[in-house]
């Protein structure tokens, strides 16, 4: 059986560990032990593409965070399992949609290659009509994509599947 932490050397000090899952495609504890948390799919064709999704949890953890990162994972699943029994709640949907709109509209002027790049890879993704807004904009909100898509729930995958957790620690380094 492989074991289901995978140890990195970091090039800077940082303790930090990911948990991700390959979930079905999807085209569209706070206790003093981290210093940031960051959760999603960074849409790349790596983490989204017409075999998979990756959704990924990153927490940056402080030493004692370190010290406890059992119990850190046991807390990240507790939370999933919360939300899992709550279900998708629009009123923080629509918070984002939001975020992301006004993110859209006041972005920064791209690299011309850097925007025909991302065009091309929208395109093997999205309808035409949201080649330029489909990896930007949320639309509307549907709380069955994370009930039934593709007949299983988002969350019982991440739940029921187990992930592939990778701590980061500068102590790795050398073995």
């Amino acid at each position: 059986m492989i074991d289901p932490v995978c140890p990195v050397v970091p090039v800077r000090k940082v303790h930090a560990l990911t948990i991700s899952w390959a979930v079905p495609p999807q085209g569209k504890q706070y206790r003093c032990w981290a210093l940031a948390l960051f959760g999603g799919n960074s849409e790349t064709g790596f983490d989204q593409n017409t075999t998979y999704s990756i959704f990924s949890i990153s927490i940056t953890l402080t030493d004692q965070g370190y010290q406890n990162f059992y119990q850190v994972v046991h807390l990240v699943f507790q939370y999933l399992k919360m939300l899992q029994a709550v279900g998708p709640q629009q009123r923080i949907y629509e918070e984002i949609q939001k975020i992301e709109a006004n993110e859209f509209h006041y972005q920064e002027q791209t690299d011309p290659i850097e925007f025909v790049e991302n065009i091309c890879e929208n395109m093997q993704l999205f309808p035409k009509e949201d080649f330029l807004t489909g990896d930007q904009l949320m639309f509307e909100f549907d709380p069955q994509v994370t009930r039934t898509r593709t007949r299983t729930r988002i969350l019982d995958w991440t739940l029921i599947r187990g992930g592939v957790e990778v701590l980061i620690r500068l102590e790795y380094k050398g073995d």
